[in-house]
């Protein structure tokens, strides 16, 4: 789930300029209730090229601790001799780690769809504690999903060795009304991280 003080901060560090930033309008005291985070990134969404917009979402990832964390790491070090292609069909073996696949264009996508409270409804749902929240229905900018992505892009970096850069996100069941899962695709920058 994004915070508004990392999102700030990361405009600064990928050279946003502080016009733009102020226009995006993070106020101060920061208040990290949902509708605040989602407004803020609605303006970055209309204020930011696609490329700024995804250099900044992917460095808003959660959840880079704990087991998850432990179990990538254990296996970047079991198999970082494989080769990439082998490395991501063996990643699906890692709880929740989904089934991501290598693309033709060595790109990595990464698909999933999610239910609500353990209830499958026929629906795509949103993980994020934050938009789970929400009162239904509602709609938000697939933008908002790149915090996803960067939780998904961090985990796969370690798991196998190499660099990556959030390319698209593909598709997201928060501005498609649940008919679309979720859906990343991410670039190789460098295969030796």
């Amino acid at each position: 789930m994004p915070f508004l003080e990392k999102i700030e901060k990361t405009m600064i560090k990928v050279k946003i300029s502080p016009e733009i930033i102020k226009k995006i309008g993070i106020e101060h005291p920061i208040n990290n209730e949902t509708q605040n985070v989602i407004a803020v990134i609605e303006k970055m969404d209309k204020l930011l090229s696609n490329e700024q917009l995804l250099a900044i979402m992917e460095k808003q990832g959660c959840c880079k601790s704990g087991q998850r964390d432990r179990d990538c790491k254990a296996f970047g070090f079991e198999h970082k001799d494989k080769p990439l292609a082998e490395k991501i069909k063996l990643l699906s073996g890692i709880q929740y780690m989904m089934t991501p696949r290598l693309n033709k264009d060595n790109t990595i996508t990464v698909s999933y769809g999610g239910n609500q409270n353990g209830v499958h409804t026929g629906k795509t749902t949103c993980s994020c504690g934050q938009i789970k929240e929400l009162k239904q229905p509602f709609s938000v900018t697939s933008a908002y999903c790149g915090c996803c992505a960067g939780h998904f892009l961090y985990h796969y970096q370690n798991a196998l060795g190499i660099k990556l850069k959030l390319k698209e996100i593909v598709s997201s069941p928060l501005n498609t009304n649940g008919e679309k899962p979720c859906e990343f695709t991410f670039e190789i920058i460098d295969s030796k991280k």
